[in-house]
């Protein structure tokens, strides 16, 4: 099992990619929409860690993590507003 918080594996792994991403002149649509959460080391160490174990519960120091950044940064406040824009724009309930 990987080493707790900041010190695990997969968060190192994270942050040296993401030492590579920042360098980039053109990053891809999901590197910079990832990026502007400010949590990307700490979701790609997640995303690491379940593609090297292949189980979400052998990724819990890494799940913290991202929650952690997550409410840091405010991204729960910013998610709220875009689904509520987007249910009343694209729900099922929408009218024809």
């Amino acid at each position: 099992m990987s080493s707790v918080g900041e010190n695990s594996e997969y968060y190192k792994q994270a942050l040296e990619e993401y030492k590579d991403v920042q360098e980039d002149e053109d990053p891809d649509v999901w590197d910079a929409r990832i990026s502007k959460t400010g949590c990307y080391v700490e979701n790609l160490a997640l995303q690491l860690c379940h593609a090297e174990t292949g189980d979400w519960r052998q990724c819990f120091n890494e799940m913290a993590l991202f929650r952690k950044c997550w409410e840091n940064n405010g991204n729960r406040e910013r998610v709220s507003t875009v689904d509520m824009d987007n249910s009343t724009n694209n729900g099922p309930d929408k009218e024809k």
